[in-house]
Parts: C-alpha cells; structure tokens; sequence
C-alpha cells in the first residue's frame, strides 16, 4: 500500500525569546540534530495515530495532540475526496517535545509535507505556513510566528512580526552545547502570563515587563549587529566577549520575566563557572532548554559530558554556531 514521508527539524531560538511575541526581533536557527518524520498511509479503518506520545484513534488524541487533528482535518478538508479519509498516521521523533526546540510545528510541518508527497503535490511556502500556523495557534495561543517559519522554511532566520523575514547567516568558530532538562516546559502558560503583566492594574508591574521586553529586544539587536561584522570579527576576543555578554544580558531579562527556572538556573551558573562564555534559556522557558557557548569542540564536548554527569541535563548535543550548520 502506498506510503508517503514528511520530515521537519527542530529549531533553537539563540535571542528573542518572548520579546518577539510583543513586536521585537529575535533570531532562530534549525536545528538538525533532532527530526520529526510523518509517514502516512491509507487503511480500511478510521484515521489511527502511532506516536511516543499516544497511540490509537486520531480523533480520540489527547489535548496535547489537538493541533496535529486540527491541521489533518483541515487537510482532509482541503484534499481528499470522501472515500480518501482514513488513514494511518506515524510520527517518529527525535526533538524533545514541549522543550522549546519545536516540537509542534515540526510536526505540523512533516504532516503537511507528508500528504502533500502523498498527492505528489506543490506545497509553497505560503500555504505550508498557512497550516503551521494554525498548528501553532492552538499549541501557545499567541504565538510569534516564528517556530513555523524556522520548521516551514528550513532557514535561520531574523523574525520580527510584520516585517520581512530576512535570513541570519554567519560563522563563528564557537560551539554551543544545547542541554535538555527533561522538564517540560509550558510556552502557551510563560506567553499567557507576559501579555496579563502586561495588562496589570498595577503600573509598576506594567512598567518592569516592558521594560524587560525592551531590553530583550535591544540585546536581539545587539547581536544581529554583531553576527553582521564578519567572520574575522566574530573569532576575534572582542567578537567572543560582546556575543558573550549579550547572551548574559538576556539571560537576565529572561530571569526577571520569570520564565526561567530552578533547573534552567542550575544548569546556566554551572556552565558559565565550567567553561562556557555565556549561557541562556532558549524557547518558552519554565523549563525545557538551555545553551551554553564555549571557545571550541573540546571545551564544548567536556562540558556537555560534565551537565550529564552533575544530573543538570538528561540530554545535550554539541553543534558548530554556525549558521548553516545547526
């Protein structure tokens, strides 16, 4: 019986982080260390689902999974003819789910690449997205946008809402080490509670969330500066200080934001005291994520060894901070 695959990465947002949400840029890269693969097939029965998360009817799906329905139904919708509706559904996954490394929108992505393979069909970037979007609508609520176009288009990207998307390339001869807490985190819960700071009756509330956000958004741009000025800068000390001290600078914000966490806080003061220039949360926080830059392989390939061993990640992976080779 036919069959048809669909893959996304995942993706790591390096600044930005919820400052993005509220109009400021952030920049984000795939992440090609982990893989979402959808494989579909049609099947006699009604719609099944083969996932870690949950295996049985598609339409019995836990809450968790109510985006991945919500884009199948919009699918059948759009492409199949009545007796084209039951399907089989498998997702393997690598990426971390509700990590912060977009796990929902890589799901998304390689559900829509997958029946759209299926149907040997065009699939523009624009109605990719289009889906994406509604996934990730139902997954965070308000979300920035930027998770679906990083899974959806492949690129590393500065994103900043109603602006165009401009691609973030560069190369540096740091390594970052990405460490995974185990903790799920909860971006819808972290969006929610900014934009009601937000919205405080009380204004000094008000007045330290924006002014938070502003600052977050300044140090996106700080980097994005900085990324710009060319490889020979960029391996230079200055390059490492100033990317350094801008990871610490949003760190901070993140912290006052309380979108950090006891974990998250554990595994940055151990990096930053263990060979890493900088480290940070990355995603929604509360949870999840975080990474850590050092000067070369070796230093990173240690510390990612020692983050295991010290119980302050149940997973990291080692990776160039290089553009195109997340």
């Amino acid at each position: 019986m036919k069959k048809a695959t669909g893959t996304a990465h995942g993706k790591i947002i390096i600044i930005g982080e919820h400052a993005v949400v509220h109009g400021y840029p952030s920049v984000a890269l795939p992440f090609r260390a982990v893989e979402m693969t959808v494989t579909v097939q049609q099947t006699n029965g009604n719609a099944y689902l083969e996932s870690d998360l949950y295996e049985g009817p598609l339409h019995q799906a836990p809450n968790d999974l109510q985006n991945l329905l919500a884009v199948y139904d919009q699918l059948r919708a759009d492409l199949m003819q009545q007796d084209q509706s039951h399907w089989r559904i498998n997702i393997h996954s690598s990426i971390p789910a509700e990590r912060g490394m977009g796990s929902s929108a890589a799901m998304a992505t390689a559900l829509v690449r997958a029946f759209y393979n299926y149907y040997d069909l065009l699939l523009a970037d624009e109605l990719l997205l289009k889906y994406v979007d509604l996934s990730e609508k139902i997954s965070h609520g308000n979300p920035s946008g930027i998770d679906a176009r990083v899974a959806g288009l492949g690129l590393p990207l500065i994103y900043q809402k109603n602006k165009p998307i401009e691609p973030s390339l560069f190369a540096t001869p740091y390594w970052l080490v990405v460490a995974d807490t185990g903790i799920h985190g909860n971006t819808k819960d972290a969006v929610s509670y900014i934009g009601n700071a937000l919205n405080s009756p009380f204004i000094t509330r008000r007045q330290a969330v924006s002014g938070a956000l502003e600052r977050l958004g300044q140090a996106a741009e700080q980097l994005i500066k900085l990324l710009g000025q060319g490889d020979t800068f960029l391996a230079s000390e200055a390059g490492f200080q100033g990317i350094c001290d801008t990871f610490k600078g949003a760190h901070k914000e993140l912290r006052a934001l309380q979108v950090s966490s006891p974990e998250l806080e554990a595994g940055v003061a151990y990096a930053e005291t263990h060979g890493s220039g900088a480290a940070k949360l990355t995603g929604g926080g509360r949870g999840g994520c975080y990474f850590a830059i050092c000067q070369n392989q070796t230093a990173a390939e240690r510390l990612a060894h020692e983050l295991q061993q010290e119980n302050l990640a149940v997973a990291t992976w080692v990776v160039p901070f290089r553009s195109e080779s997340m």
